[in-house]
């Protein structure tokens, strides 16, 4: 530890004002925010916390992905931010906040956005000094860090400890006067350090090490509900946390209508609208749903997926909220009145830090390139396209997966692949329902779009191998079906009997006609259609009513075939009842799901399955898997 003069500090902090951005905590009204210095005097280390969290330096509110020229084609290019940042004042639990977004966005599909602005930053922690009234960091152990930063200050009145963590923490010292610390001036800091943990204490009576037990075994609770009345759905609570990561991408067009760009944007679960798909579901309607999710998602969720618990006691969220809700202390005390015994795990707020050991090879929003081939009108809602990759290479997808297809100012959206992976094209079968679709309804052959993908876990092909398979589609369930049963017709020796059902509303709305009647041609399997209704006016070869009417008529062993599901969120449900009556096993059953995989990475939060990510850990599934999952099936 070193000790430098007060007045020479602040003769430091200027020096880096003259040299580069120095964001520090400012006074604002009566409150603290984190904001540009434009001298040392405006730098308060006395603050208790600060409006809003130093996330916003690395997950900005307003944050450009790319920006594109509408004049061309397909012309896009990457934002670039090369700019050096020190931020001063970051208290310790806000640095286990940052390390916990480090292993968040740079665990698995490392995030070049967030990783080139955590790189160009130093941060410079400041030991607390005053404690707010709904700070609770003392309960959650994180009011001391000793890693997660460059320096660490504490400030001593007329003097200033600091505790070097990193070489850049040490670079910016040099030709400062320092000095060693002294026994008794180490014993004051942590003196410091200790009185500010035990005032931050508020009586939490679950520590987090249990939050994930007392979660799971109340995730029935009346609490949810009880408190959920009381909610407004503002998303406040998740605006304002620290290790609330979720976020929109949305793009922008200029005035001249020349040029735009994408931005991302904060988002947050406790919206209406944050798992809306384009069809119009909502998958989380209901406010207790949303409101249980957050906290679920902090306390048990993200400690399965990552290793910790997303909570470090800071208070602002609920400091922030008028109905006096979202408070971590008084929720799970009231969760614990209902709960004899909880199990500890070995989680905590705390986590290692990875930033030093990350490299990010390639940008992970910006799409390639790429060129529609062909296009062909199925229905009057939806029309097959052709595509291929501008850099010659194929797509390399598996059957099941999906790709993100991108239109500047338009947006993207993701799409199902619906051809069998061989060959340098590919092809999706896209329904016109929101702007992007409706775009792309317009272009024709030759036409330029970007691709990002493919994404997603597929149909497991070496485990379908050699097995009787019965495919079960509902609508435009067929289009990420036909991927895999493109597949499974070309290798047709590879696998046992193979049963095809296929179901949509009217015979008007029937996909891939053509394909339709080669497989009823087919001697090797079973094809059976049907529809919901047939108006008297059309023509109509199949069966009328649900898909479900058409199990019983086709002859397969239950025990002995594996069932592929894909079909609006409705169908599940009774598919696969029937099935499981008829004497399938669990393990049997193969679904794929839908939600709104925004970002296609498991980074954006909106397709989120209680402790899944439906674009990461999907979309396609084992019914085994997830059937106990109360947000799979609703």
């Amino acid at each position: 530890m070193k000790i430098m003069l007060k007045e020479e500090f602040l003769s430091f902090v200027d020096g880096l004002i003259e040299s580069m951005d120095v964001e520090g905590v400012k006074a604002k009204d009566k409150k603290f925010v984190f904001d540009r210095l434009g001298s040392s005097e405006e730098l308060r280390l006395d603050y208790d916390t600060t409006i809003l969290p130093p996330k916003k330096y690395f997950l900005p509110q307003y944050e450009t992905i790319m920006k594109f020229d509408l004049s061309k084609q397909f012309s896009v290019k990457k934002e670039e931010d090369h700019e050096k940042r020190v931020i001063i004042g970051v208290h310790p639990y806000d640095i286990v906040a940052i390390k916990q977004m480090d292993k968040y966005f740079l665990d698995t599909h490392p995030d070049d956005l967030y990783f080139q602005k955590r790189k160009n930053t130093v941060i410079i922690g400041s030991n607390i000094l005053n404690v707010s009234e709904k700070a609770f960091f003392g309960d959650m152990e994180t009011g001391y860090v000793d890693s997660g930063y460059d320096l660490m200050i504490t400030d001593l009145g007329d003097r200033v400890a600091i505790e070097i963590g990193t070489e850049a923490g040490r670079d910016l010292l040099r030709g400062y006067s320092l000095r060693e610390a002294s026994t008794g001036e180490i014993e004051e800091v942590k003196r410091i350090i200790n009185d500010a943990s035990e005032k931050a204490k508020r009586g939490l009576r679950v520590k987090p090490q249990k939050w994930h037990d007392l979660l799971e075994k109340s995730y029935n609770s009346e609490i949810w509900k009880k408190q959920a009345e009381k909610c407004l759905s503002c998303g406040t609570c998740t605006l304002v946390c620290p290790t609330c990561f979720c976020y929109d991408v949305t793009d922008e067009i200029d005035l001249t209508l020349k040029e735009g760009k994408r931005i991302r944007t904060w988002d947050g679960c406790l919206l209406r609208n944050f798992t809306e798909v384009a069809s119009g579901e909502i998958f989380r309607e209901k406010t207790e749903d949303r409101y249980r999710h957050r906290f679920n998602r902090k306390g048990r969720y993200l400690p399965t997926l990552l290793g910790f618990v997303a909570c470090v006691g800071c208070g602002r969220c609920s400091s922030q909220c008028i109905p006096d809700i979202a408070d971590p202390v008084n929720l799970m005390n009231m969760l614990a009145e209902e709960v004899s015994h909880l199990e500890e795990k070995s989680v905590s707020p705390h986590t290692e830090t990875i930033i030093q050991s990350t490299e990010v090879e390639k940008p992970l929003y910006v799409p390639m390139p790429a060129t529609i081939k062909n296009v062909k009108k199925l229905t009057k809602t939806e029309k097959l396209f052709e595509i291929e990759l501008d850099n010659g290479r194929s797509l390399g997808h598996m059957p099941g997966q999906f790709v993100e297809i991108s239109i500047p100012g338009y947006g993207e959206a993701p799409i199902s692949v619906s051809s069998s992976p061989d060959g340098k094209r590919f092809q999706l079968i896209v329904r016109k329902m929101g702007d992007l679709t409706s775009k792309l309804h317009t272009m024709k052959e030759g036409d330029k779009v970007g691709i990002r993908g493919p994404f997603g876990n597929g149909f497991d092909l070496e485990a379908l191998r050699g097995k009787n398979l019965i495919f079960i589609a509902g609508g435009l369930g067929l289009a990420p079906m036909r991927s895999l049963i493109s597949y499974v017709l070309k290798n047709r020796m590879d696998f046992g009997e193979v049963t095809i059902l296929y179901g949509c509303k009217e015979p008007c709305e029937v996909l891939l006609k053509e394909e339709i009647e080669e497989w009823e041609k087919r001697e090797d399997i079973q094809f059976l259609k049907s529809v919901d209704r047939c108006p008297e006016n059309e023509k109509w070869s199949g069966e009328i009513g649900v898909i479900t009417s058409l199990i019983p008529k086709v002859k397969f062993d239950p025990k002995n075939t594996t069932a592929i599901i894909v079909g609006p969120p409705v169908m599940y449900k009774f598919v696969i009842d029937d099935l499981k009556n008829l004497g399938m096993p669990e393990e049997n059953i193969i679904v794929s799901l839908e939600r709104r995989m925004k970002c296609g990475v498991g980074k954006c939060g909106h397709c989120q399955i209680n402790g899944i990510y439906v674009c990461k850990d999907g979309p396609v599934f084992n019914y085994k898997d997830i059937k106990d999952l109360p947000e799979a099936f609703t």
